[in-house]
């Protein structure tokens, strides 16, 4: 049984996949939304800002590229409104 403190880096690692897996086919960039999508249609939970705080993470460790645009409050609650420009080879790793 996950303990609440396993919640966010559970989703951090549902994320993760996702991405990796969208990456594959994604003609140079991917829309966090589509990740979003992917994790509903799983049936993950997520949290609000979530995502965001997650991709974030992300971000800040260089593991993706997503350059700054205009961002809609809503969406980045729902899923970051980050549009991925580039995926580093580390965050899809086997662990």
């Amino acid at each position: 049984m996950a303990t609440t403190s396993d919640k966010p880096r559970e989703l951090a690692e549902k994320v993760r996949e996702v991405i990796c897996v969208e990456w594959q086919s994604a003609e140079g960039s991917l829309h966090s939304a589509v990740v979003y999508r992917r994790l509903l249609e799983a049936g993950v939970e997520v949290p609000g800002y979530q995502m965001s705080a997650i991709l974030n993470a992300f971000k800040v460790g260089g593991l993706i590229k997503a350059p700054p645009r205009p961002q809609r409050e809503e969406d980045v609650r729902k899923h970051g409104d980050l549009l991925i420009k580039g995926v580093s080879s580390d965050l899809c790793q086997p662990s």
